[in-house]
């Protein structure tokens, strides 16, 4: 009888694999689908409680990070001041009362200590400047595109997470924070309902001013149409019936059109018409 094979001490035996025809979510995975759910029908909408998704911004990290990456800057900035200083006075062209023309070439190869640290604090500068940029885009951003969480998604949000507790309590206590949580379901309402608000705006006036020039284009091409038409109506009802149709659509032009209106008076308009 073949003896068992003993495996080493350090070996560790896996657990089968999981049953693959069914879906488990539990956790951060089941947190995350109820945030991307979509209602299936109109039925469900109104019944189950739907999970807005919401962040912190940390606003108040933000802030700190954006003061020491400012001041740090601040610092870098005032080292390479003196930097500027010390090479300036210690250029000879300087000392004789000659200002050459500076050249980056020229100290990189042929520069002192101090050209170098300059040039590796350049660098430093560089960097932080970088991080400090990306800093502060970011999270004006994301303020300006983000609008705060309603007080009734929270409460919406935190009694689902007490129902079904996919997570630990502690790692819940984010919704806590209800004056720091951006919604991530859509933009900003105040800035959406300014753009639309100043779109039309833009697009009243341009009707107006559109309107006013079509009236000024077309008003004489009105008053040359009775003239046409006499050509082709010979007889005199005919004519009649072109100068009353003409007539109306001529007090229709003017008294849409503000800018007509104020060349004459209605009076001083009829008098012209009748002319």
């Amino acid at each position: 009888m073949a003896a068992a094979v003993q495996l080493p001490q350090h070996y560790q035996q896996y657990p089968p694999g999981p049953d693959l025809s069914k879906k488990t979510v539990i956790g951060y995975e089941l947190v995350a689908d109820k945030l991307t759910e979509v209602p299936k029908d109109d039925y469900e909408s109104r019944t189950e409680t739907r999970v807005v998704p919401m962040y912190r911004k940390f606003e108040r990290l933000n802030h700190r990070v954006l003061l020491h990456l400012q001041d740090e800057i601040s610092e870098l900035e005032e080292e390479l001041r003196y930097l500027d200083e010390c090479i300036a006075q210690q250029s000879p062209s300087v000392q004789l009362g000659h200002i050459q023309p500076a050249s980056r070439r020229a100290e990189t190869r042929h520069g002192g200590e101090m050209h170098h640290r300059r040039t590796l604090l350049l660098g430093n500068i560089y960097t932080k400047l970088g991080q400090y940029n990306s800093a502060l885009s970011s999270f004006s951003t994301m303020k300006k595109n983000l609008a705060p969480a309603d007080p009734s998604e929270i409460r919406a949000y935190h009694k689902w997470m007490q129902k079904h507790a996919p997570i630990e309590q502690t790692e819940t206590r984010f919704l806590e924070h209800k004056d720091d949580l951006l919604n991530l379901s859509g933009r900003n309402q105040t800035d959406s309902e300014s753009t639309t608000a100043t779109a039309t705006a833009t697009g009243g006036v341009g009707g107006v001013a559109g309107l006013a020039q079509s009236a000024v284009i077309g008003l004489p091409l009105i008053l040359v149409l009775p003239l046409m038409a006499f050509a082709l109506i010979p007889g005199l009802l005919g004519r009649l019936f072109i100068i009353g149709v003409v007539g109306a659509v001529e007090v229709a032009v003017v008294t849409s059109s503000v800018e007509l209106m104020g060349f004459m008076t209605v009076k001083e308009w009829l008098y012209a018409a009748s002319m």
